[in-house]
């Protein structure tokens, strides 16, 4: 009985699916179907336009410069703020016998990749005042990819930052850095105590 109830089923749909209105309701629903997706898409994307991230050097920590780097990972910090289409990207290296050493970087959201999940941004590093002897200025030469040669205040610098991963609760995630290919965990601040 079950046997025959499905064969008639499968009957009907086939004839519905040939008839004009039978067609009309598949289009109809692929069409449903694509504006679901989209709009999902689209929240997704809107939810994470502003973002606040305190990050720590994590696992991967590559060299691509021309200078070595005396750079202790367990002492370099950073904290990116995106607020829609504003960037500002603060680099901070603390140390007891060298101090602290602070750059901030400003500037906007080029565009976003969501099939990758990748900010592109263009900043301008702010006037810093180096130390003698500074540690932070060769690891961010090192960072964007620029030779110890060049002036690094006031360029503007392409910075790629992908999200690779990123928990359920959105308190903590994992960030890419490129061209450099460092990665970052990071904890996730509300908008309210970003400030």
């Amino acid at each position: 009985m079950a046997r025959s109830s499905n064969r008639l089923a499968r009957i009907k749909m086939r004839r519905l699916l040939q008839s004009k209105r039978g067609k009309l309701v598949f289009v109809l629903s692929i069409v449903l179907m694509i504006f679901l997706i989209t709009s999902v898409v689209n929240r997704i994307a809107n939810t994470h336009t502003v973002w606040h991230f305190d990050c720590y050097a994590d696992s991967y920590f590559s060299h691509q410069g021309e200078s070595s780097l005396k750079v202790d990972k367990s002492n370099l910090w950073l904290s990116l703020d995106i607020d829609h289409h504003q960037a500002k990207l603060i680099y901070k290296i603390e140390s007891s016998v060298h101090g602290t050493e602070i750059a901030q970087l400003v500037g906007k959201v080029d565009h976003v990749d969501m099939g990758s999940f990748t900010y592109h941004l263009r900043l301008t590093l702010q006037p810093t005042l180096w130390q003698t002897s500074s540690r932070l200025k060769p690891y961010l030469h090192n960072e964007f990819g620029i030779m110890a040669s060049q002036k690094i205040v006031g360029v503007s610098i392409a910075q790629q930052v992908q999200v690779i991963d990123l928990d359920n609760a959105l308190t903590s995630t994992t960030l890419k850095f490129l061209p450099s290919n460092n990665v970052w965990s990071c904890q996730l601040r509300s908008p309210d105590t970003a400030h």
